[in-house]
């Protein structure tokens, strides 16, 4: 793509010639947090693919995989999403695909239902809305000054166990994943804090979600007030980086929204409980289906 690469999974073996899923389940498009990639829904992506759905799971410019040169924002990665969409044949106005994203994720999953609500029919939030109560704080406003969230990223480069355990709040019981998790969380993070690409992917984006919660609240407001497709929402039921309080807003503004809880689960709920995620994202697409044709 123009200004870098953009790597992403694709069950593809669950879709027919022309790129479309098998039967009449939609293409379901699943949007990893800040800090985060594709990797992330390692376990709930089998599964969906495996219930028929096609699924595809992208590394957002810069990070991951996605090795990236030109400029990154909010826009910038709804734009490779858009691009994505258009070149894998996963969505169209005639067959509309499901977006679902975690945290971050979620947000820019509302700002392209927003964009192009004709290509995506329902969306699924995970541990994140826009708007929402509170605020992100002093100190998330404080790492997108260039130099003082350079020194926070690469101060973990000298201390791989920091970087480990920076990663404990954004789980209910990171300790009570099974072995191969935590060997594979801790692989990742590391070389996540070594990668000069995905430094500059996620100071990137944390500059520009900081722009975007400061001057386009009323913009995203009135997007998401007039989408006409189904949202669910999803959250851990133990997140203490975006408690569930946090959708109150939100809520309020679509009180059409369906809102479940997973037990036992912090805030990346696909993680560390993916079998009761995936059957909530399946009881739910199940459910919006049957009420459709009724």
């Amino acid at each position: 793509m123009p200004g870098g690469e953009l790597f992403f999974y694709d069950s593809a073996g669950n879709a027919d010639s022309q790129g479309n899923a098998t039967g009449d389940q939609p293409t379901i498009l699943l949007i990893h947090g800040l800090g985060d990639e594709a990797d992330t829904w390692r376990h709930v992506f089998p599964i969906l693919a495996g219930a028929g759905y096609r699924v595809l799971a992208p590394d957002l410019p810069g990070f991951g995989r996605s090795r990236w040169k030109g400029r990154i924002s909010l826009r910038r990665h709804c734009a490779a999403v858009l691009r994505l969409m258009a070149e894998t044949g996963a969505a169209s106005a005639e067959k509309p695909a499901v977006l679902a994203g975690s945290s971050l994720g979620a947000g820019i999953t509302e700002m392209l239902a927003g964009i192009r609500p004709d290509l995506f029919k329902a969306v699924i939030l995970i541990d994140g809305c826009f708007p929402f109560s509170g605020s992100m704080g002093k100190g998330f406003y404080l790492l997108g000054i260039p130099f003082i969230g350079k020194r926070w990223y690469r101060g973990f480069r000298n201390n791989h166990e920091i970087a480990w355990k920076s990663l404990y709040p954004y789980y209910g019981n990171l300790d009570a994943m099974s072995d191969a998790d935590r060997e594979f969380l801790r692989e990742r993070v590391i070389a996540r804090v070594e990668s000069s690409n995905q430094e500059r992917g996620y100071l990137s984006t944390l500059r520009s979600m900081g722009r975007f919660f400061l001057f386009d609240k009323k913009f995203m407001t009135d997007k998401i007030k007039s989408y006409p497709g189904k949202i669910f929402i999803l959250w851990g039921e133990n997140d203490r980086i975006f408690p569930k309080e946090k959708a109150a807003p939100f809520r309020s503004l679509r009180t059409d929204a369906d809102f479940a809880l997973i037990s036992a689960a912090g805030h990346l709920p696909h993680q560390e409980k993916p079998d009761e995620t995936a059957a909530k994202m399946l009881s739910l697409l199940a459910n919006y289906k049957t009420r459709l044709v009724l």
